[in-house]
C-alpha cells in the first residue's frame, strides 16, 4: 500500500472508527445508567418492599436531573486529574502497560491481515484473470448508422475527445480511439447483436522479407476460442490515448521484442507497427524492418436473411458469405484500404484467448498512418469505437454482487440519465398532475460552437464476464484462508486476555491500597479504563497501521517466506468503514469491556483480601479439556491412517467411515486437538521444576536449591505463561511444516507436469536432430549466457492401440521411454514403485515394463517378475468400416517390474491404463532393424539449472521465442510453469502468504510474550525474592533458583509445544486434502502429488532459541532489579 492511500484512505477510517467506538462505548454506558434510573422509578411496583421500614424521601424527577447533572459535572470536571493520574500510573507499571499494548497489538494486527487478505485477494484475483485483457470496455456509439446520424459523428477527432469526460470520471484510468469491430448492440443474451459486427482484417502485407508470401491471414483459433464471429487474423488501428498511460503500460506487458511505442509521437513519428510474435516468426521479420504495404478490409454492408438477396445485387465490392451449423447465414460487402511505409516497433507475444469481444490478437498500428478520408469512411461504417480502462482498484471487492452493481452502475450512468417526467392519464392522454422517473438516452456534448454534437453511447463491458465464476470460487478461497487462520486469531485474542489479565492483577493491591486511602470505585475504575482505553487505542491504531501497509507482502508470498518483486503485483486493500469498526470493536472494544469487567471484579473484593494479595479462583473443567483433547487425538490418528493407506484393521478410509463424519473431523479436529492439546499439555510445562528436580536433583548445581524447585510452578501465573508458549511454538511449528511442505508441493507439482527444463510440442513429428536444431535456433536467438547448449533431451513414443497379450487378448495402450530419458525427465519418487529412478530405467533398458493402476487391475495384479507377452496392436477394418485389433508378427516377452502413476510432463490419467515399456523392447516389437530413427512431435530438452535465477530467465526467454515459431504448437519452460503453479498455490492451496504470517506473528508473540509476561510474573513475586534473601538465601541461589525454575518449565514447554505443532501439522492434512479435492474440481487440475510433511528445524531452533535468548533476558533484567530493590521496603509493602 503506497503513503497517500495510507494517509487519504486508511487513517481517515480509523479515526472515524476509533471516534464512533468512544460514542458507541458513552451510548452503551448512557444506557445502562438510564436503564437503572427508569428500573428505580419502577421498582416499588414490582418489588413492593416487605416489612415495615423507614421509607426514603422519594426524589422529584427535577431532583434527579439536578443531581445526574452535578454527577456528569463532576466527572467532566474531574477528567484532566483521572488523565493525568492514568498516564503516571502507566509509566511507573511499564511491564503491565507492555502486557496490554501487546495483547491489543496482535489481536489488531492479525485480524486486520485477515480481513485486509480477503480484499487484497479479490483484488488480484481480478488482476490475474484480466491480465490478458488491455481494454475492460469497449464504448460505441448507442445507434446504427442511418440517415440523421443522430447521437453519432464521422469526425474520428470529435470522437476521440470524448475520452476527456470519460477520464474525468473516477472509475476511470485511460481510454483511447481504436479502428476495428463494429459497433455491438445487443437486445438479448448473445444474439445476432453479438456476433454480426466485424473487425477490420488483414488481407496482405508486402515488405524487404520475402517470408510475406508464407503468412497465412486465416486465424481458425479464433473461432475455436469463442462464438464464430470471424476466422480471420485482425488489425486495429489505435488513437494517441492508447500508446501511453494505462493502456499503453497493459500493451506492453506482452512485448517481447523491440519496445512499446512511448507515446502516440513516438508511434506517429515511426509510423509504428506491433506484431503478433506467430505473424513476425513466419514472416521472418525482425524489430526495425519496414514494411511496404498492408492492406485490410472493413464492412460495407451487412446482410441477414430476406436481405441476402438485395445484399448480392448492392454490393459492389467484396462480397464475402458465411454460414454455419449454429448460425443464420450472412452476407458482408467488404472494401478494402492500404497503408504504407510501416515501421515494426515491438513483437508481442500471443497468450491465452480471453474474452471475445474485441477478438484476439490482433496486428496494432498507429492510426497516424490513415488518411483524414480513410478514417471519416472507417467512422461511416461503424469501425471507431472507444477502447476504455477502469481504475480496477476501485472495483468493489467485498463480494460479486457489490462488483455486477458497480458495473452496472457505471453503464446506466454513461448511456442514460433519470429525469422526472408528467405521467398522462391512459384513457385521456390528458396530465395527471403527477409525475415518474424514467431513464431517457443520455447525450454528450462534444466540440464548440456550430461544431458541437450530442452523442449518445452503448458500454459494452468487458470485466463483468469473471463475475460468475469469481463469485462461488473466491467464496470457497475465503472459506479456507479464513479457517486456516482461526489458530492465529484464537492466539491474538488469548494474548489480549492475558495480558489483560496480569496487568490487572498487578493492580490488585493498588486499588485496595486506594480505597483505604478514600478513593472511590468510580474514580478508581475510570482512572483504570481510561489506561486500558488509552494505551488499546495506540496498539490499536499501530497494528491496523502496520497491517494495512504490510498485506500486500503477504499476497506476494510465491512459496514459503518467500515473494515476488513489488512490481508483480499491485492491490490497494483499504477495508471498509464497517471492517474498520469491526477491528475496533473485537480489539479494543473486548480490551475496554473486559479490562473494565475485571476492574468491577477487584473493587468488589474485599479490602484485606486485596492486600494480602489472596482471592479464590475458579477451579478449571479438566475433564473438559481431555475431552477436547481426545476427539483432537482421534483426529489426528484419522490423518495418519489415511496418508498411509491404512493401519492394522482399518482400512485407507481410516477409522470413521462416514462420509460426513469423516469430513467434519478431519475440518475440526485440529482444532481441538490444537486447543485441547495445549490446555492439558500446559499442566505438564508448568511441573517443569518438578520434573528436572526429579531428574538432575542429584547434580550439584542445584542441590541448594531443590527444595525451593520442588513448591514452584503452582502458580496460576506460571500455567498460563506455559499455556501461552504452546499456544505459540505450535502455531510457529504448523506454519513452518505446510508452509514448506506447500513450497515442495509446488515444485514436485512442476516437475511432473513439465517433465523437464522445457518441453515442446512440434505440429508434426521431428527426429531429434530436427528437434535439437529448432530449439538451438532460438537458444541463439535469446544469446543468454545462461543457456549456450542443450545438455541432454528426450521424448517419449506413445503406441495406440498399444500392445496385444498373447496370453489374455488383453490389449493396452503402452509408453515408450527412450535410453537415457532419466537425463533429462524430472522423475519424481511418488511416479514409480521405489524411489530409485536409475534402477527403474535400467530395468526397463532391460526388458522389464511398469503398469499404471488401471492397467494393473486388468493384468490381475501381477506379481514382481512375471512375464508378459506382447506384440504391437494394429488396427483394422472390415469392409464395413468396423474396426478390430490385430497383432503384429513380432512376440517379445516382458517381464513386471513395479506400477507407474505416473510419466513426466504427462498426466496421471494418462499412464492410468497404460503399460510402461523401455527402448529395447520396443525395438524387438518392431522387428530389430539395422537402423533405428525416432521422431516425435513432443520433445523434452535438459538446458540448465532450473532453479538459479539466471537460467529462470533464460529459460523463460528460450520459451518465448518458440512459442513464435510456426512450426511449434507450445512450449512450456519449468520457471513459468512454477510461477504458475505458486500462484495457484498463493490463491488457493498452499496460502503461502498467510502461513508466512502465521509464523511471523507467532514468533514474535512467543518471543514478546515470553519476555514481558515472565517480566509480569516475576515481578508479582518480588516480594517471594525478598522473603528469599531475608532468610539467608544468597543472590546467587536466588537468580539460579529462578534461572532453573522458569527455563525448566519453559524447556519442557517448548518441546510440548512442538510436539503438539508436528501433531496438528498431521492433523490439517486431511483439511488441505478435502479442499484440495474442491479447487481441482474448479481449476480442473491434476495434482497426484502426496502432501508429505517436511520437518524445518532449522527455523523451529531459530525460533526457540530467541525464545531461550528473551526469557533470559528478561530473567537476568527482572531478577536484579528486585534484588537490587531495598529489602525492608518490599516486606513492608511499598
Amino acid at each position: 500500500m503506497n503513503i497517500e492511500s495510507l494517509v487519504t484512505k486508511v487513517l481517515p477510517t480509523m479515526l472515524q472508527s476509533w471516534i464512533f467506538l468512544a460514542l458507541f462505548i458513552v451510548f452503551m454506558i448512557g444506557s445502562r445508567r438510564g436503564f437503572m434510573l427508569l428500573y428505580s422509578l419502577i421498582k416499588p411496583i414490582i418489588e413492593p418492599s416487605k416489612g415495615q421500614k423507614k421509607a426514603k424521601r422519594e426524589l422529584s424527577p427535577q431532583e434527579m436531573a439536578q443531581e445526574w447533572f452535578r454527577s456528569f459535572q463532576s466527572r467532566w470536571l474531574s477528567a484532566p486529574n483521572n488523565i493525568s493520574m492514568a498516564v503516571k500510573s502507566a509509566w511507573r507499571g511499564r511491564e503491565r502497560g507492555l502486557a496490554i499494548f501487546a495483547g491489543v497489538f496482535l489481536s489488531s494486527l492479525v485480524i486486520t491481515t485477515v480481513l485486509a487478505y480477503a480484499v487484497g485477494l479479490n483484488q488480484a484475483f481480478f488482476a490475474f484473470s484480466l491480465d490478458g485483457n488491455e481494454f475492460d470496455a469497449k464504448v460505441d456509439f448507442q445507434y446504427d448508422p442511418d440517415a440523421d446520424w443522430k447521437g453519432r459523428t464521422n469526425d474520428s477527432a470529435l470522437w476521440e475527445s470524448l475520452c476527456i469526460e470519460i477520464v474525468e470520471m473516477e472509475e476511470f484510468e485511460d481510454c483511447g480511439l481504436v479502428f476495428g469491430r463494429q459497433g455491438i448492440r445487443v437486445s438479448g443474451f448473445f444474439d445476432s447483436g453479438f456476433t454480426t459486427p466485424q473487425p477490420l482484417n488483414v488481407q496482405s502485407v508486402t515488405g524487404g522479407s520475402s517470408g510475406w508470401d508464407n503468412v497465412s491471414w486465416d486465424f481458425p483459433e479464433a473461432s475455436e476460442n469463442g462464438p464464430p464471429i470471424n476466422d480471420n487474423r485482425i488489425i486495429r488501428f489505435y488513437g494517441g490515448g492508447v500508446w501511453d498511460g494505462e493502456l499503453g503500460e497493459r500493451h506492453a506487458k506482452s512485448v517481447i521484442y523491440g519496445a512499446w511505442p512511448s507515446s502516440a509521437a513516438d508511434a506517429e513519428a515511426n509510423r509504428s507497427i506491433v506484431l503478433p510474435s506467430r505473424i513476425a516468426s513466419t514472416a521472418g521479420v525482425e524489430v526495425n524492418d519496414t514494411i511496404d504495404t498492408l492492406t485490410f478490409s472493413y464492412v460495407l454492408g451487412t446482410y441477414e436473411g430476406g436481405d441476402i438477396d438485395i445484399g448480392f445485387q448492392e454490393c459492389q465490392a467484396q462480397i464475402e458469405f458465411v454460414t454455419g451449423e449454429e448460425s443464420a447465414p450472412v452476407l458482408f460487402c467488404k472494401d478494402s484500404f492500404t497503408v504504407t511505409n510501416l515501421t515494426i516497433s515491438a513483437i508481442y507475444e500471443e497468450g491465452d484467448f480471453g474474452n471475445p469481444t474485441l477478438l484476439f490478437h490482433p496486428v496494432l498500428v498507429s492510426e497516424s498512418v490513415l488518411s483524414e478520408q480513410q478514417k471519416t469512411t472507417l467512422m461511416q461504417n461503424d469501425h471507431g469505437y472507444l477502447g476504455v480502462a477502469l481504475d480496477r482498484t476501485q472495483i468493489p471487492t467485498s463480494s460479486t454482487r457489490a462488483a455486477t452493481i458497480w458495473l452496472s452502475d457505471i453503464r446506466e450512468d454513461l448511456e442514460s440519465v433519470r429525469t422526472d417526467v408528467n405521467t398522462l392519464d391512459p384513457a385521456t392522454g390528458e396530465p395527471t398532475g403527477g409525475t415518474e422517473s424514467v431513464l431517457l438516452p443520455r447525450e454528450f456534448m462534444v466540440g464548440e460552437g456550430a461544431g458541437a454534437v450530442a452523442l449518445s453511447i452503448e458500454y459494452n463491458d468487458i470485466v463483468s464476464g469473471t463475475i460468475t465464476f469469481l463469485n462461488i470460487f473466491l467464496g470457497i478461497i475465503q472459506v479456507f484462508d479464513y479457517i486456516l487462520v482461526i489458530p492465529i486469531v484464537a492466539l491474538s485474542f488469548v494474548v489480549l486476555l492475558y495480558g489483560l489479565v496480569l496487568s490487572l492483577e498487578q493492580r490488585r493491591r493498588e486499588v485496595a491500597i486506594h480505597r483505604v486511602i478514600g478513593g472511590t470505585e468510580a474514580t478508581l475504575s475510570r482512572m483504570m479504563v481510561l489506561e486500558i482505553y488509552a494505551i488499546g487505542s495506540i496498539a490499536w491504531a499501530l497494528g491496523f497501521a502496520l497491517a494495512s501497509g504490510a498485506v500486500e507482502i503477504v499476497l506476494r508470498a510465491v512459496g514459503f517466506l518467500r515473494f515476488t518483486d513489488e512490481g508483480d503485483i499491485s492491490v490497494d486493500p483499504v477495508l471498509s468503514f464497517g471492517s474498520t469498526f469491526a477491528v475496533a470493536g473485537l480489539t479494543l472494544g473486548a480490551a475496554y469491556f473486559y479490562g473494565k469487567r475485571r476492574t468491577n471484579d477487584f473493587l468488589n473484593i474485599e479490602i484485606d483480601e486485596g492486600v494480602r494479595k489472596v482471592s479464590r479462583v475458579k477451579e478449571p473443567n479438566y475433564l473438559l479439556h481431555w475431552l477436547v483433547f481426545g476427539v483432537g487425538l482421534l483426529s489426528y490418528i484419522e490423518s495418519w491412517i489415511q496418508s498411509n493407506d491404512g493401519f492394522l484393521i482399518w482400512g485407507s478410509g481410516g477409522i470413521v467411515s462416514n462420509f460426513i463424519l469423516n469430513a467434519i473431523l478431519l475440518l475440526l479436529g485440529p482444532f481441538f486437538l490444537w486447543i485441547g492439546g495445549a490446555l492439558v499439555l500446559s499442566r505438564i510445562g508448568a511441573s517443569g521444576p518438578q520434573i528436572l528436580n526429579r531428574l538432575v536433583g542429584w547434580s550439584p548445581a542445584i542441590s541448594d536449591i531443590r527444595r525451593g524447585l520442588s513448591g514452584s510452578g503452582s502458580s496460576q501465573s506460571v500455567s498460563r505463561l506455559s499455556l501461552i508458549m504452546m499456544l505459540t511454538l505450535s502455531i510457529v511449528t504448523l506454519a513452518a511444516v505446510q508452509g514448506h511442505t506447500g513450497t515442495l508441493v509446488d515444485e514436485r507439482t512442476t516437475s511432473a507436469q513439465n517433465g523437464a527444463d522445457l518441453q515442446v510440442q512440434f505440429d508434426s513429428e521431428l527426429s531429434e536432430s530436427e528437434a535439437m536444431s529448432l530449439v538451438m535456433q532460438s537458444i541463439q536467438t535469446v544469446n543468454d549466457d545462461a543457456i549456450s547448449d542443450i545438455d541432454s533431451m528426450a521424448s517419449v513414443s506413445y503406441l495406440f492401440p498399444g500392445v496385444l497379450d498373447r496370453d489374455s487378448g488383453g490389449v493396452y495402450s503402452a509408453w515408450v521411454l527412450f535410453d537415457g530419458h532419466e537425463d533429462t525427465l524430472i522423475w519424481d519418487e511418488q511416479a514409480i514403485e521405489g524411489s530409485n529412478v536409475g534402477k527403474m530405467a535400467e530395468d526397463w533398458s532391460q526388458g522389464a515394463y511398469t503398469a499404471g493402476d488401471g492397467a494393473r487391475d486388468a493384468l490381475d495384479r501381477p506379481a514382481r517378475g512375471s512375464a508378459l507377452n506382447i506384440s504391437i496392436a494394429n488396427l483394422v477394418f472390415d469392409e464395413f468400416g468396423i474396426p478390430s485389433v490385430e497383432a503384429s508378427n513380432t512376440t517379445v516377452t516382458v517381464n513386471y517390474a513395479g506400477r507407474t502413476d505416473w510419466i513426466p510432463g504427462f498426466s496421471a490419467a494418462e499412464s492410468d491404463n497404460s503399460i510402461v515399456i523401455g527402448e529395447s523392447t520396443y525395438i524387438g516389437l518392431i522387428g530389430n532393424p539395422t537402423t533405428f530413427a525416432h521422431t516425435s512431435d513432443r520433445w523434452f530438452f535438459e538446458l540448465c539449472n532450473e532453479e538459479g535465477d539466471d537460467c529462470k530467465a533464460a529459460l523463460e526467454a528460450v520459451s518465448a521465442d518458440l512459442r513464435s515459431k510456426g512450426s511449434v504448437i507450445s512450449a512450456q519452460d519449468w520457471s513459468s510453469a512454477h510461477e504458475s503453479n505458486e500462484r495457484n498455490g498463493g490463491l488457493v492451496f498452499g496460502t503461502p502468504g498467510l502461513l508466512s504470517m502465521m509464523f511471523v506473528v507467532a514468533a514474535l508473540a512467543s518471543v514478546s510474550s515470553a519476555f514481558v509476561f515472565l517480566s509480569l510474573v516475576l515481578s508479582q513475586r518480588k516480594r517471594e525474592l525478598a522473603i528469599l534473601q531475608a532468610i539467608g538465601a544468597s543472590p546467587n541461589q536466588v537468580v539460579r533458583l529462578v534461572l532453573f525454575e522458569i527455563m525448566s518449565i519453559l524447556m519442557v514447554s517448548m518441546v510440548l509445544g512442538v510436539a503438539l505443532g508436528l501433531a496438528v501439522s498431521e492433523s490439517f492434512n486431511g483439511f488441505f486434502s478435502v479442499f484440495g479435492f474442491i479447487f481441482q474440481l474448479f481449476l480442473g487440475q491434476s495434482a497426484p502429488i502426496d502432501r508429505d510433511l517436511i520437518w524445518p528445524w532449522f527455523e523451529l531452533i531459530v525460533v526457540n532459541g530467541l525464545v531461550l535468548a528473551a526469557v533470559v533476558i528478561s530473567l537476568l533484567f527482572t531478577t536484579r532489579r528486585a534484588l537490587d530493590s531495598d529489602l525492608a521496603t518490599v516486606l513492608k509493602g511499598e
